[in-house]
């Protein structure tokens, strides 16, 4: 105990080091799985995101498809397929998309 109060700069690193873990802990958006959907009339990128991105930020869930999709905007065409960033405990909420659907 006494080598840590000689050496104040080792107990502020241990301490930042500790705040940064806890950071990463505390913004963790949990299990992340790509699937590929295709993208039906009037979907955006912000209502796609409402229904998959689980506990990810909406600006970084849309950064996610723009780089995997190679997207230069938001602008998504229907029709077309994107590769998604699914978050949380369902692998495949998609399933649940399409059952609502059939039923219109």
């Amino acid at each position: 105990m006494n080598w840590l109060k000689k050496n104040p700069h080792i107990t502020i690193l241990l301490g930042a080091c500790l705040l940064f873990a806890a950071y990463l802990f505390i913004t963790d958006p949990g299990d992340v799985t790509y699937t590929e959907i295709e993208v039906a009339h009037g979907d955006s990128l912000w209502s796609l995101a409402d229904q998959y991105r689980g506990k990810m930020k909406t600006d970084e869930w849309i950064k996610l498809v723009k780089t995997e999709n190679e997207l230069s905007n938001v602008q998504i065409i229907a029709g077309k397929s994107l590769v998604i960033p699914v978050v949380g405990d369902q692998p495949y909420p998609i399933n649940s998309i399409e059952i609502a659907r059939n039923e219109k």
